[in-house]
């Protein structure tokens, strides 16, 4: 009988960005997150979690996640925003927002593709309004698949 896949356990939630989030101007993107150092666990996947406080966005609101990966291990891209924006490459998901007024929002990208290094996140917000000033996080849950049963 063949073996049949499953999902490894995943570690715990790690928070990318968090004060980088704060007061984020609609239309504007933080700055990098923190390296996440993906060469010894290897992690093929990700469940990204955008979990923004309160706050009143427009009609057609998102927020993008770019990644920004140390393909020597060290030396990371330097693209402006703008740059970012322009090219899909960077691109790992757009995150619809609901635009019920002053609530919080918590959405999900899931089964994300990982590289095989180091890299940095990046939050775009294009929800038409500032984010809260404070209580803003994005999460990473990293993961594999366990093909031996």
């Amino acid at each position: 009988m063949a073996n049949i896949g499953k999902w490894n356990t995943p570690s715990g939630p790690t928070t990318v960005l968090s004060t980088e989030l704060n007061s984020l101007g609609s239309g504007s993107m933080t700055a990098a997150s923190a390296a996440v150092a993906n060469q010894t666990n290897l992690d093929m996947y990700a469940d990204i979690e955008v979990n923004l406080a309160s706050f009143s966005p427009a009609s057609g609101a998102y927020v993008a996640i770019y990644i920004a990966e140390a393909v020597d291990a060290s030396n990371y891209p330097t693209q402006s925003a703008a740059d970012m924006r322009l090219t899909s490459t960077q691109l790992l998901a757009n995150l619809p927002l609901g635009t019920t007024a002053s609530t919080a929002q918590r959405v999900v990208a899931r089964n994300v593709l990982l590289p095989p290094g180091s890299f940095k996140l990046y939050l775009d917000n294009q929800s038409g309004a500032a984010l809260a000033a404070s209580g803003s996080t994005v999460k990473l849950l990293t993961y594999n698949m366990n093909l031996n049963g």
